[in-house]
């Protein structure tokens, strides 16, 4: 898309995990299609790798701590 001259940006800086919330328990990682959640065995903790990330929300629906969150910042979409 760059090549075209098309700007591109990266969506995973406006997801966000709230460590504090957070217990590990990897639903997120069952859902996310981009694989930018995953859990780094053998200490099972869920790793996030924004570059990865689409922010399709899915991990927001999937989290039962409430801990993902989404936040776009529309000027972009003006």
């Amino acid at each position: 898309l760059r090549s075209l001259g098309i700007k591109v940006e990266n969506v995973g800086e406006d997801v966000k995990r709230d460590e504090a919330k957070c217990f590990q328990c990897g639903a997120c990682t069952a859902v996310c299609p981009t694989g930018a959640l995953s859990i780094k065995r053998p200490e099972m903790e869920v790793l996030f790798d924004k570059g990865k990330c689409s922010a399709c929300e899915l991990c927001v629906v999937a989290c039962p701590a409430q801990a993902m969150e989404v936040k776009f910042d529309r000027s972009l979409l003006d």
